[in-house]
C-alpha cells in the first residue's frame, strides 16, 4: 500500500515536473520569436525592412522548429511555416503592406499557440 502511494505520488511529481518544464520552454521560444517579429514588423511599417530581415526570421524559426516538434502539434508548428514564408515572399518583393499583415498574423500566433498547449484548467476540462 506504501509503495503503491509513493509510486503514485512520484509519479503525479514527474508529469507535473515534466509539464512544467515544457510549458516553460515553450512559452520561452514564443517569447523570444514574438520580439524579432516585433521588431521586424516596426522596420516593415517604416519601410526599412530588409529582405535579411525577413530569413533572419525564418532561420531562427527553422532552428527553434526542429525542438519544439517534441512539444506541439504537426498542425500548430505547419501554421506558422507557412505564414513565415510568406511574410519573406511579401519582404523580397517590397510589398510591406502585406508583409505588415502577415507579421500581426504571427504575432498573434506567437501569443496564442503557447497559451493553447499549456496545462491550464480551460485547456484540461
Amino acid at each position: 500500500m506504501v509503495k503503491t502511494a509513493a509510486s503514485i505520488l512520484l509519479t503525479f511529481a514527474l508529469i507535473f515536473g515534466l509539464s512544467w518544464i515544457e510549458t516553460r520552454y515553450v512559452e520561452n521560444v514564443f517569447s523570444q520569436f514574438h520580439m524579432r517579429l516585433t521588431a521586424v514588423q516596426e522596420k516593415a511599417e517604416d519601410g526599412t525592412v530588409t529582405q535579411e530581415d525577413g530569413v533572419g526570421i525564418r532561420d531562427y524559426w527553422n532552428e527553434k522548429r526542429r525542438y519544439l516538434h517534441s512539444w506541439l502539434p504537426h498542425t500548430a508548428l505547419q501554421e506558422i511555416d507557412y505564414r513565415v514564408d510568406e511574410m519573406v515572399g511579401f519582404i523580397y518583393v517590397a510589398d510591406y503592406k502585406n508583409a505588415v499583415t502577415g507579421l500581426e498574423v504571427l504575432i498573434g500566433l506567437t501569443e496564442n499557440i503557447p497559451h493553447s498547449y499549456s496545462l491550464r484548467f480551460e485547456n484540461v476540462f
